[in-house]
């Protein structure tokens, strides 16, 4: 085994101080200055790994804020951002096994790795800002500069308006092919978006894998689950805080200089979603480098594997083993490793349970979008509300997991029971999304025409978007425009049979002379008023659901630690990574995305027939359904998790499996004894 002289070092007391600087000290290859020594110890590593995972989680948790503006810009349906969010599971399920099972020997290496690799992964997509085309102004975006202010006129609109050519002396800026074709020409850049997602997923599993367990290491069980609670705080706060500025960056056209004409309000603002992704990924550009300057183990590990020893956790010997093998002799151990993680039973129901939550952690790339059209707001205010809410859930949950580990010495099958209750006891809260605005009524999907006019005459009693009142006009679902009558929604002036627009200081604010409105006028915007009250109401819910569920997530995370020997964690984690991904977060999304497309009632269909984002969805019928598959998926999780607590052994699995392999291989009695002789030693050194 190449290492192992350098790892018995570790065993005695003058190895644990700064004389083996290759193995203890800070720095790459032969540099290590000892003035970096101020920054060795766990909690300052701790604070910069959470800081680096928090730029991690905002370069791909601005995904899910701006996937309606991708959608929109690039032509993709909601089974082709399933396929984005995918992307990232299946590279990271090829890669996690392999990581889990060679990085044991220098985790803090593949970790500051997969920093840069998610750097790169950010960087790919975002430059597509770049290379896209964008709307184009027509004339409702331009009618300010055909009138003067304070003056109420009356023009005809072509058909992104009302129905007719416009009488003005000011032209739109581009033909209708090219105001509808520019998200068909950029569907190519989908690719890039799917090879961003793949780099990702092969840069977060390091991370991931090895950073629990390297933890595990230099933090007692105390110590683990406040500093591993620390951790997932600061790194999930990403998420609500990277929905806040994403919100702010929306304000910035994506180009950072607007076509003329094209205001925050106009229906071709393309708002500025790369910086979501760009700018945080400089900063996990910085962190991986100095993450890669900590060692493979650290000072403060000898008094954890003290602890450990004591404990019956682990012994030197093992310990040792994990950390000295060689590449062909990990590889050898890899059938082996395999075979008796297969037969942990408790850690196969813990596995499934994870499976199950994943599948119903994958709602959440879709909620920004429900929330925009369940309460009526626009993304900035998406973001801002979600990223308040989610920050106050998630936070005072992990801070709750850790307080709760640290409150006493609790045994690990204890720690799972308290885990599986409270994962069960967050279930009722889900339905608090059922909580929303009244649906508003859309002319031609929800209600026929000849009901809206109270005649057949003027139009036909079927559902379509196109009737006789509007038949003369020629109109496109290339935009979503709604405008209102003061009772029905119509999709656009064009499809309400509107043939003027009424403009008063530059703003559109009516449509007059339209032929499938009995009022004869409409107003921009749907119909119906936001429920702010609704929307308090279901996001204190959700919360209190967060908090309750996420309470026991350090338990969790330390159950994993435990429930297999020290030697298989790392692999062990590899393997719930590749599992999880490959048939809980990877088809998560694509499921999710499948029953949003399902209840789809109204697509953006381009001059060439291609169908591109939906426009309109039956809502009450989709969030029964959606909240229904979570529900589903959390108790199914639940269940597992309490069969995982009624299987898991009352010792430590280490201890266990060490006394079978004595009872098989007596010939290796002198090799534990001298193990224990070794750890007898280590803890007389260390008092």
């Amino acid at each position: 085994m190449a290492d192992t002289t350098d790892y018995e070092k570790l065993t005695t007391e003058e190895s644990w101080d700064e004389t083996d600087r290759r193995i203890t000290q800070m720095g790459f290859f032969g540099w290590r200055p000892r003035f970096l020594e101020c920054l060795n110890k766990p909690a300052i590593f701790a604070g910069f790994f959470a800081f680096g995972n928090f730029f991690m989680v905002m370069t791909y948790g601005i995904l899910s804020l701006v996937i309606p503006i991708i959608e929109s810009v690039y032509n993709l349906n909601s089974k082709q951002t399933g396929v984005i969010f995918m992307a990232n599971d299946i590279s990271g399920t090829i890669v996690a096994l392999m990581i889990g099972n060679y990085c044991s020997a220098r985790k803090v290496r593949w970790i500051g790795l997969g920093m840069l690799v998610v750097f790169i992964s950010a960087v790919i997509p975002a430059s597509t800002a770049i290379l896209a085309e964008y709307p184009q102004p027509t004339i409702l975006s331009k009618i300010d500069l055909v009138i003067e202010q304070n003056q109420t006129v009356h023009v005809e609109n072509d058909r992104f308006g009302v129905c007719k050519e416009v009488h003005t002396t000011k032209q739109t800026t581009g033909t209708p092919d090219e105001s509808e074709g520019y998200a068909v020409r950029n569907h190519k850049y989908f690719w890039m978006f799917v090879l961003g997602s793949l780099l990702q997923g092969v840069g977060n599993a390091p991370p991931r894998i090895a950073g629990a367990t390297y933890m595990d290491e230099i933090f007692t069980q105390k110590q683990f689950g406040v500093a591993i609670s620390f951790l997932y705080v600061v790194s999930f706060l990403g998420y609500p805080i990277t929905m806040i500025l994403g919100g702010v960056f929306l304000q910035y056209y994506v180009t950072l200089d607007p076509p003329e004409g094209v205001t925050l309000g106009s229906k071709e603002w393309v708002g500025a979603w790369w910086m979501g992704m760009f700018f945080p990924s400089i900063l996990v550009f910085v962190f991986s480098f100095i993450v890669l300057l900590y060692p493979r183990q650290m000072p403060a590990a000898k008094k954890v594997l003290q602890e450990k020893v004591r404990k019956g956790i682990t012994t030197v010997l093992e310990k040792k083993e994990e950390l000295g093998r060689s590449f062909i002799e990990i590889t050898k151990d890899t059938i082996p490793a395999l075979k008796r993680l297969i037969r942990n039973q408790a850690l196969t129901c813990l596995i499934v349970g994870d499976i199950f939550y994943f599948l119903s952690v994958g709602a959440y790339s879709y909620y920004p979008k429900l929330y925009a059209k369940i309460f009526r707001l626009n993304y900035k205010a998406v973001g801002s509300i979600m990223g308040i809410s989610s920050m106050i859930g998630f936070g005072i949950g992990f801070i709750s997991s850790g307080f709760l580990m640290k409150i006493k010495e609790w045994e690990p099958k204890q720690l799972q029971l308290v885990y599986a209750i409270v994962s069960a006891l967050a279930i009722p809260f889900t339905f608090g999304i059922l909580i929303y605005c009244p649906t508003e009524t859309l002319a031609g999907v929800d209600v026929s025409y000849s009901d809206v006019l109270n005649t057949t005459q003027l139009s036909s009693p079927t559902l379509s978007l196109m009737d006789q009142c509007n038949s003369e006009c020629a109109c496109s679902t290339a935009f979503y425009q709604p405008v209102c009558d003061g009772a029905v929604t119509y999709f656009s002036p064009c499809h309400a049979g509107c043939r003027e627009v009424e403009v008063e200081e530059g703003r559109v604010v009516s449509y007059v002379n339209c032929t499938c409105s009995p009022s004869g006028t409409a107003m921009p915007g749907q119909c119906g008023q936001q429920c702010p009250t609704r929307m308090y109401i279901s996001l204190t819910i959700t919360s209190i659901g967060t908090v309750v569920g996420f309470s026991g997530f350090a338990a969790h995370a330390y159950i994993y630690q435990r429930v297999v020997s020290e030697m298989d964690r790392t692999f062990t984690q590899g393997i719930r990574s590749s599992v999880i991904r490959a048939l809980g977060t990877l088809p998560a999304p694509v499921i999710f995305g499948w029953v949003i497309d399902k209840f789809c009632t109204v697509w953006r269909v381009s001059e060439d027939g291609t169908t591109g984002n939906c426009w309109v969805y039956d809502l009450d019928r989709l969030m029964l359904w959606f909240t229904f598959l979570r529900v589903m998926m959390r108790t199914l999780s639940c269940v597992c998790y309490f069969l995982c607590w009624w299987v898991y052994p009352e010792r430590n699995a280490v201890v266990e499996e060490e006394e079978v392999d004595d009872c098989k291989k007596p010939d290796q009695s002198s090799g534990v004894q001298q193990g224990e002789e070794d750890q007898n030693g280590l803890i007389q050194n260390g008092d």
